[in-house]
């Protein structure tokens, strides 16, 4: 078996296998965009636990908004020596209007 392929199969593997608690996860953050976008805003933050399944798959999470066309990225939220909370943060930018004789 190649390299490639190994690779390709653990993330198959890791996909199906995580496919509950990652669908759960977000299932959170889209309601959350949901909720900001109601209010007109353009940017969402989704604070885990950095024992979470989120904050510790935190790239997956990265690659799949980023995929969606959103600019995604984690920060860390410090209260001691080590991070006791993550914040991912979500911005896109709005489409422009159009005129009505375009």
């Amino acid at each position: 078996m190649i390299r490639e392929e190994a690779e390709q199969r653990a993330q198959t593997a890791g996909r199906s296998k995580n496919f509950l608690a990652e669908t759960w996860v977000c299932g959170i953050i889209n309601q959350k965009i949901e909720e900001a976008v109601e209010r007109g805003q353009y940017e969402v933050k989704v604070r885990f636990s950095a024992r979470s399944y989120a904050a510790r798959h935190q790239q997956r999470f990265i690659e799949l908004y980023e995929a969606q066309g959103y600019d995604a990225c984690f920060r860390p939220n410090y209260v001691h020596i080590e991070p006791s909370m993550y914040d991912l943060i979500l911005r896109w930018t709005p489409e422009p209007k159009r005129l009505s004789g375009e």
